[in-house]
């Protein structure tokens, strides 16, 4: 009788032991399961914002344009495009924190109806331009200056043809030339020594394969000068809807001289007021790069900026916490431009 005892107690315990075992498995299984679906309803979900955004004009449609309407709704497609892709110039010009007619973070969150997840918006150019001088040789009543343009697209070198612009005080050249198999390419100016003062050396780079590939940089340096004062510290400079806003800082800036830029185009602004200058639009898959000079009392000057108002980032700051990265490629005034939006997690 015991015997049997031990044994029946054996065999409860060893079902017991299984049941338990099974359970745990079991729940185990739902967990992983229950997660996996909160990940993928939670991936669903960002993509169709990100989609949304990417594809929508917003409310009204036309927000980009007129600085002093903030969107209802938020989306940052162009009204006037039949590309599917094609993003509003002046609507991503307005992300940035430089524009004077810039939406704030909580003017984004709210017109994209976003309580509860955090987004950061990058829009960059596919190429990325690294100029440096390279040598500069006095000559004569002259200075030669040599710059170095450095081309690369997804971190590495890649061919371009080059085409860039230099400026000093009544002084403009331009000059063509490409990089070689190293993304490396060169341009050269010669600069009057009476245009002392500060320079500026515009480049613009356009892939061989496909020329809606098209990037810009600017570079101010100082031309016999001890120095060179930052970009834009005399004038706040602001392109919207193919107008540039100008407001001097200072009482004793004086402006010279009107500029627009564009790989295949060089132009001056006309005048819409004494504050505006009217942006041609120049029939070129580049961006425009705007250039201003002039004296502020007795000091020479170059500022600038560019149409798209670009590059941008803006928004939320994921550097020490996870987020879902979605990005496209995507079409600004007939260029590529790289848009990655960034979304923190959806609080349950």
């Amino acid at each position: 009788m015991p015997s049997i005892s031990i044994d029946t107690f054996f065999a409860c315990t060893l079902m017991v032991a299984v049941v338990i075992i099974t359970t745990v498995s079991v729940t185990g299984t739902m967990m992983t399961r229950i997660d996996s679906w909160k990940n993928l309803n939670e991936e669903t979900y960002l993509r169709t914002l990100f989609d949304g955004i990417m594809s929508k004009p917003g409310v009204p449609s036309n927000w980009g344009a007129d600085g002093n309407i903030k969107p209802s709704e938020f989306g940052l497609a162009s009204i006037n495009s039949q590309n599917p892709n094609a993003l509003d110039v002046d609507k991503v010009s307005r992300l940035n924190p430089e524009n004077d007619f810039a939406l704030s973070y909580t003017d984004i969150l709210k017109a994209a109806r976003l309580t509860d997840v955090a987004m950061k918006i990058s829009i960059s150019q596919i190429m990325s331009i690294a100029i440096s001088l390279a040598s500069n040789i006095s000559q004569g009543d002259s200075t030669i200056y040599t710059f170095r343009i450095s081309v690369n697209q997804d971190s590495g070198p890649t061919t371009a043809l080059l085409h860039c612009y230099a400026m000093a005080t009544n002084f403009l050249q331009d000059v063509y030339n490409s990089t070689s198999t190293d993304g490396v390419g060169y341009a050269s100016f010669q600069i009057p020594n009476a245009s002392i003062g500060t320079a500026a050396i515009v480049a613009f780079a356009r892939a061989t394969q496909d020329q809606m590939m098209t990037a810009c940089d600017v570079q101010l340096f100082a031309h016999l000068s001890n120095e060179i004062s930052p970009n834009q510290t005399f004038l706040d400079l602001t392109p919207l809807n193919y107008t540039l806003d100008l407001s001097p800082k200072s009482a004793n800036t004086t402006i010279e001289s009107y500029y627009a830029f564009s790989y295949s185009y060089q132009a001056n602004l006309t005048e819409v007021s004494n504050t505006s200058r009217q942006i041609p639009k120049m029939l070129d898959t580049s961006p425009i790069v705007l250039v201003v000079t002039g004296l502020n009392s007795s000091q020479s000057f170059i500022e600038w900026t560019a149409y798209p108002e670009l590059p941008i980032e803006t928004g939320a700051n994921f550097n020490n916490s996870e987020s879902h990265a979605f990005s496209s490629i995507v079409i600004i005034k007939d260029t590529l431009y790289k848009v990655t939006l960034d979304f923190g997690g959806v609080n349950p």
